[in-house]
Parts: C-alpha cells; sequence; structure tokens
C-alpha cells in the first residue's frame, strides 16, 4: 500500500495545470460577450476546489491546430 501512495504523490507533484479554452466560431453567438466570466469562474474553483487550472484561458478556432 505504501509503494502505492507514494508513487501517486510523486506524479501528483509533477502534474501541470489543466488549461480552458473558449471555442470561437463562425455565425454568431456570444462567445466574446462577458471576458471576465471564465477568469472569475477558474479563480473561484481554484480556491474553493483546490484545482491548478490556468488562469489564462486562450481562444481556439474551430478548424484550428
Amino acid at each position: 500500500m505504501k509503494p502505492i501512495f507514494f508513487l501517486f504523490f510523486l506524479i501528483s507533484i509533477f502534474v501541470n495545470a489543466q488549461e480552458i479554452a473558449i471555442l470561437k466560431y463562425n455565425g454568431g453567438g456570444d462567445w466574446y460577450a462577458n471576458p471576465t466570466a471564465l477568469p472569475n469562474l477558474i479563480d473561484f474553483t481554484n480556491k474553493n476546489c483546490k484545482t491548478a487550472i490556468s488562469k489564462n484561458p486562450t481562444s481556439v478556432a474551430v478548424g484550428s491546430e
């Protein structure tokens, strides 16, 4: 049991933060309507749920690489 716990501990040290992106698409919509909503949500979850989400969301266009 101890070796498994130690392995999980080592893995958790090297885990990078998750990232969130805003999907930008043609055809309307309101993906850009509230630029502070996603950063506020990320800040809230990082503080209250102890997540490690990157604080700077990016925009990703449909069909981009």
